[in-house]
């Protein structure tokens, strides 16, 4: 197991994923970020509601995971925005040693 986490997070646009890629990005807390376009159904506040949202998949170390949260919330458009963390079991030599030199510089 390595202390490297993905981790998802739904956003609501095109403009807001990229704007939360950069801060990531350039906060040091992701050392890569990743889009797609996704389609979602879900329940909220007793309402079935389907809407097309950008995924993001950041690539990080688990110790940053307090702020990088913090981060979402503070510029994310949801009331409760999706940040789910899974442990990444293996990565290679060299894409660990690139991503923990980007996060630790």
């Amino acid at each position: 197991m390595t202390d490297i986490v993905t981790v998802s997070i739904a956003c609501a646009s095109e403009a807001e994923a990229a704007s939360l890629t950069g801060l990531l990005v350039t906060a040091r807390l992701a050392a890569c970020v990743q889009s797609h376009e996704i389609h979602s159904t879900y329940r909220w506040k007793g309402e079935i509601d389907k809407s097309s949202e950008i995924m993001l998949t950041a690539k990080t170390l688990a110790d940053r995971l307090p702020m990088l949260e913090a981060l979402v919330k503070q510029h994310h458009s949801y009331e409760v925005p999706e940040i789910i963390a899974t442990p990444v079991i293996w990565a290679s030599a060299d894409y660990t040693k690139w991503l923990k030199e980007i996060l630790e510089a």
